[in-house]
């Protein structure tokens, strides 16, 4: 192959980190204090620059082996300056975490550090995300090998996401000259054939003691300073969406970098994420990094921070090979501890509940609950079965019954024996009728919902119980039963205890009625009317700033949630779980969309003062 002097050297300024390929198609880009982003121009006249000077656009196709990257980044060039609020490492998500690494320098940093890491970083996330990494040829070659050496281009694919179906995307690239930050979404192909994208936020610094995004910065010393590399994302399956979606490039590209410093002291720390999201960052607890990767090696899954925080071992090292120890270890801890209260004394309170539509004659969705106050008829289960407070398109946020004119919720209950001292089955009929009468007051007030959790009171009984899919529930005639203490009380149901109290590792059980999917009932789906339940434990206990940023949806932002590894299936919201004194802790919100077994729930300390302001409403 003949090559020019210019295009070796431009090779040779690539290899050596002086010149930086970038591609100018993402959404945002700031080098050096200057704003770049998806051009549509390459005319000398306004390269780089989104400037709208009409001309034509041209697409810079990296996937032939004759062409050459067309824009470069020059590390060395970047200006002084430092980020104000592009990070914090703190969440406002249950879901979400921020790994931490840090490198310590006990004796000053080397010269061009930062300039060399933000070269390697940049250059390898060009390469691994870029046009011409999603063209191979059949032996594996990328179609640019030549800019890049041999070696370099071995860790690359390596790093790459190995399916075929997850594909990386820089969204953001902002740098400063002791700094950069990236965003990368990357493409998941779901079971049902859906492509969704997970984000994760990484943040690169090196910084004194004195700065307010310095790690454990009480525990240093004068002088010293850190390289700290950060990734905020989805928790979920041992934080596997974080790794894989641009930190494990990022992490290894530095890992590289430093190498290249022969003799040259520090020290390789993992910061608490607990720590990070509970206390001031500057009081962190640290670890030794070989300490963490002896620990996940030797097949062990946890271990506690200074503060007595009990963190993942395989999310802050990224050891996925080890993952599997990890699941069977979770399934016999499902297995573990005999309850005081049996699931068959509780499931008389649990309830069925379904969105009626008087105008359709069916129920079109369906989730559970329990009942909290047996005197009243109140029914404690998830909003978001019977009304949008995830903001979707389609339905009005926060109203009732999706804002429809024809909804009521339909009570499916488990029918007493003969004799009325025990239940016969463990399948409901549809015996009544409800309303919606407490829900979070900031959906209408800041339009906003802190929990997903509202409060129903039972209306009628209809005169015969139903079964099959409901659909003749409303053939039926209706008995008044509310603000009617004796009638309710002749109805006998059962109510369940409450506490706010719960413990980490505390064994508790899920009550509800498996619809599968999202509980949305399709075309010719059948109604399941039969209880069950699923075994976990408590692994976190999440609260937040209510103003924090960043939540799971702009519209849905919870104050606390209590995180639970559980296996549930979509119709199990609102369903209590319990723990093994048969006490209601909370009520499930939602599974983790990564992490199958990883549930949320709304706590009792969050819906009580719901129940308690329905219980002034009634008249009784």
């Amino acid at each position: 192959m003949t090559i020019t002097p210019f295009a070796f050297l431009q090779r040779l300024l690539i290899r050596f980190g002086v010149f930086v390929p970038i591609d100018l198609s993402i959404d945002k880009a700031n080098l050096g204090g200057r704003e770049y982003g998806r051009i549509r121009c390459t005319d000398e006249c306004c390269l780089g620059e989104n400037s709208g000077c009409g001309h034509a656009s041209q697409k810079i196709n990296l996937s032939k082996t004759d062409e050459m990257p067309r824009f470069f980044f020059l590390p060395s060039l970047l200006g002084p300056g430092e980020p104000t609020e592009v990070w914090t490492y703190k969440t406002s998500d249950s879901w979400k975490t921020t790994l931490c690494h840090s490198i310590l320098f006990p004796d000053g940093v080397p010269p061009g550090l930062m300039e060399r890491i933000t070269a390697a970083v940049l250059s390898d996330i060009y390469f691994a995300t870029g046009p011409n990494t999603r063209n191979h040829n059949h032996h594996g070659g990328a179609a640019t090998t030549q800019l890049i050496p041999q070696s370099l281009n071995r860790e690359i694919n390596h790093n790459r996401p190995n399916s075929e179906e997850q594909k990386l995307h820089v969204r953001e690239i902002l740098c400063w000259r002791a700094a950069f930050f990236l965003k990368i979404g990357m493409e998941n192909m779901c079971p049902d054939g859906e492509i969704r994208e997970s984000v994760v936020e990484i943040f690169c610094h090196l910084v004194d003691r004195e700065s307010h995004l310095c790690v454990a910065s009480e525990s240093m010393g004068v002088g010293m300073r850190r390289l700290i590399l950060s990734a905020k994302g989805q928790v979920g399956d041992g934080g596997k969406k974080i790794w894989n979606g641009g930190h494990k490039i990022v992490f290894r590209a530095v890992k590289r970098v430093m190498r290249g410093y022969g003799g040259l002291e520090f020290e390789k720390q993992i910061i608490c994420p607990e720590c990070l999201q509970k206390k001031p960052v500057s009081q962190a607890s640290t670890f030794e990094f070989n300490q963490i990767r002896s620990v996940t090696l030797n097949g062990d899954e946890t271990m506690r921070c200074q503060c007595g925080h009990l963190v993942d071992a395989i999310l802050l090292t990224g050891f996925f090979d080890h993952q599997q120890k990890r699941n069977v270890s979770a399934q016999s801890k499902l297995a573990d501890g005999e309850p005081i209260v049996p699931v068959t004394d509780l499931l008389g309170a649990v309830v069925l509940v379904g969105l009626w539509d008087e105008k359709s004659k069916k129920v079109i969705r369906a989730g559970s609950g329990f009942i909290v106050d047996k005197k009243r008829g109140l029914i404690v289960t998830a909003s978001h079965t019977l009304m949008n407070i995830w903001g979707e398109e389609g339905s009005p946020f926060g109203e009732d019954y999706f804002g429809s004119r024809h909804g009521k919720v339909v009570i499916g209950v488990i029918p007493r024996s003969e004799d009325g001292n025990s239940l016969d089955g463990t399948t409901t009929v549809f015996r009544y009728f409800a309303k919606i009468i407490v829900k979070d007051d900031s959906i209408e007030t800041k339009g906003v919902c802190h929990m997903d959790a509202c409060i129903l009171s039972i209306t009628t009984r209809m005169e015969e119980d139903v079964g099959g899919d409901g659909d003749g529930c409303g053939d039926q005639p209706e008995i008044l039963l509310l603000n009617d203490p004796d009638k309710m009380k002749r109805e006998k149901l059962q109510q369940l205890k409450v506490t706010v109290n719960c413990e980490l590792d505390e064994q508790v059980r899920i009550l509800g009625y498996n619809q599968g999917g999202e509980g949305l009932r399709g075309r010719g789906e059948h109604l399941n009317r039969t209880a069950d339940f699923a075994r976990g434990y408590v692994v976190m206990k999440f609260a937040t700033d209510e103003y924090a940023k960043g939540s799971l949806r702009q519209e849905f932002k919870p104050r606390e949630e209590i995180v639970v590894m559980c296996y549930t299936i979509g119709g199990h919201s609102g369903g209590p779980c319990v723990n093994q004194q048969g006490e209601v802790i909370g009520i499930l919100s939602r599974a983790d969309s990564a992490e199958k077994h990883r549930c949320y729930l709304v706590p009792a300390c969050e819906w009580k003062p719901l129940v308690k302001k329905a219980k002034k409403l009634s008249l009784f």
